[in-house]
């Protein structure tokens, strides 16, 4: 308690303004570094995983510190040796217990919009998209209709070409009729998801990555596991059509809204994928891309 009081007295004796002002700026900064961790792992197993970490720790120096106490050397060697040991690992141990945060984290980082192209805007009107988006819109309908299951994927900016290679590349035109067969039941490619790019349905039967969140409701299936899976990973879109209620679902960064009508799928749709002009926007990405200069209509020489 005397150490406390000398250090606050300290403290407050050598305090100025400017090295208040620092102290504040010190720990607004950590919590918010704190703050932004706790949220990063929240709802996943790595909370429970940095949990036990925690209590693993407490444990350890527990022991070792009633082991010294008590005159048991032999326990306190072991506890000192497995503490040393676990400290000089703990970097190693930190990437492993968290490695599906940080590639989260840093595909966030990869696809901002300062280091990433637009790649909702190349080769895309916008009302091309929006005929895009209502044909995917009635396919959804139609499929919550008869209770058949769909899980549709919208690429924004971050590429999904590992995930497009588990599957069978199509190459084909956004078209309700297209899209429901595709899930049609006993059909060769209603199994897995659909990827939709630039304008264009890009692969059907493709593997997504599901969720390791125990949050869940315990109704949901392996399709809206793999919708919010990918959206952990991607800044992707993805919808979802329930086989069992007919339900439609939408996930985005990991977040599942549930029971939306073809209406509201619409404009939520509309809102998060519309194409933006990127043709004279600044990004790292660009700088890669050496754009073709434009050549005049009639000839070398310019003349018609």
């Amino acid at each position: 308690m005397a150490y406390v009081l000398k250090f606050f007295s300290d403290l407050f004796a050598n305090l100025t303004l400017a090295r208040g002002i620092s102290i504040v700026i010190d720990i607004a900064v950590t919590s918010l570094l704190f703050y932004a961790l706790l949220k990063l792992i929240s709802n996943t197993r790595a909370l429970q995983l940095a949990q036990g970490l925690v209590i693993y720790y407490l444990l350890v120096y527990s022991v070792e510190w009633i082991s010294l106490k008590a005159g048991l050397l032999a326990l306190n060697s072991v506890f000192s040796w497995l503490r040393s040991f676990s400290t000089t690992f703990l970097p190693l141990l930190l990437v492993m217990v968290f490695q599906p945060e940080l590639r989260r984290m840093l595909g966030r980082l990869g696809s901002s919009r300062l280091v990433s192209s637009d790649t909702r805007s190349q080769f895309l009107d916008v009302h091309e998209w929006e005929d895009s988006v209502d044909e995917i819109v009635k396919s959804v309908k139609y499929l919550s209709m008869n209770r058949i299951g769909a899980l549709i994927c919208l690429q924004r900016q971050t590429g999904l070409e590992d995930y497009v290679e588990t599957g069978v590349r199509l190459d084909a035109l956004v078209r309700a009729e297209t899209l429901s067969t595709l899930f049609y039941p006993n059909s060769a490619l209603h199994d897995g998801g659909v990827v939709i790019a630039n304008n264009r349905i890009v692969a059907a039967r493709c593997l997504f990555p599901l969720t390791a969140s125990v949050e869940l409701e315990k109704g949901l299936g392996t399709r809206h596991r793999a919708a919010i899976g990918l959206t952990e990973e991607t800044d992707a879109i993805v919808v979802v059509v329930s086989e069992q209620t007919g339900v439609i679902s939408l996930a985005v960064r990991g977040k599942l809204t549930r029971y939306l009508s073809p209406l509201e799928l619409r404009g939520m749709l509309l809102v998060m994928t519309k194409p933006i002009a990127n043709e004279h926007r600044f990004s790292l990405a660009g700088l890669f891309h050496r754009r073709n200069p434009k050549r005049p209509q009639g000839g070398d020489d310019g003349k018609a």
